[in-house]
């Protein structure tokens, strides 16, 4: 990394970790917060920008050139895939079928929403296309991105098996709510409502999946040519 984009991956890191610090502490109400595939995203993502952002600040300070293993940044590639679906989900799913609308979403715990949901993700994002170019990452490993999410869910069906409820939901999610009407294969669109999409849980996984593994082919793509008019200017 050159000097001159140094500095801007320092702020821009530094920003979203603030920005995901702020947002959990003020969305937390108690110890089912951290079941949420939001909260986990945001400690994900912060953690891998931490240590990314902890090599930066050496290497500017040092003046030296530090690279990591190319299997961290690949980790750092399905944290950012996996606030992006933070961003996504809650953007087209939940935010408008809650009570008081998409505004009242974003805006509700003290803007916490907005900070874990919108300005955390896009941080990440940014930090991902333009920063730490010294990386690569192969297409192959786009397939990857749906580990974390699929991980989750096993988390939720061992988490519902337990016992743990969120709210009259089998998962903190209304499209993960594997218990409601329409089930794991159902489908009945006019249920819909903030406990369920009235679509079965496997037609969205199976559909989140190959939008994810897109996004992340789109993410390599862009990175690409972002870092090929860099070299080039």
């Amino acid at each position: 990394m050159n000097n001159k984009t140094i500095i801007p991956s320092i702020i821009v890191k530094t920003l979203a970790i603030i920005s995901s610090i702020y947002g959990i502490i003020k969305v937390y109400g108690g110890p089912l917060t951290f079941t949420y595939f939001t909260t986990l995203s945001n400690i994900f993502i912060s953690l891998i920008l931490l240590v990314f952002l902890i090599k930066d600040i050496i290497s500017y300070k040092y003046n030296r050139k530090i690279i990591y293993s190319n299997k961290l940044y690949i980790i750092k590639f399905l944290a950012t895939i996996s606030i992006t679906l933070t961003f996504a989900v809650f953007l087209t799913i939940l935010a408008p079928t809650m009570n008081g609308g998409i505004l009242n979403a974003y805006l509700m715990d003290g803007a916490g929403s907005l900070f874990v949901h919108f300005i955390t993700p896009i941080l990440a994002i940014i930090d991902f296309l333009l920063f730490n170019n010294e990386y690569e990452i192969e297409s192959k490993y786009t397939i990857y991105s749906i580990i974390p999410p699929l991980l989750y869910v096993l988390f939720v069906i061992i988490a519902s098996s337990l016992g743990i409820r969120w709210g009259n939901m089998s998962a903190p999610y209304n499209f993960l709510n594997f218990k409601a009407p329409t089930g794991w294969f159902g489908f009945n669109p006019s249920l819909r409502s903030w406990e369920t999409l009235g679509i079965g849980v496997f037609y969205m996984l199976v559909l989140l999946s190959i939008i994810f593994i897109i996004i992340g082919r789109i993410f390599l793509w862009l990175k690409k040519v972002i870092n090929s008019k860099m070299e080039n200017n």
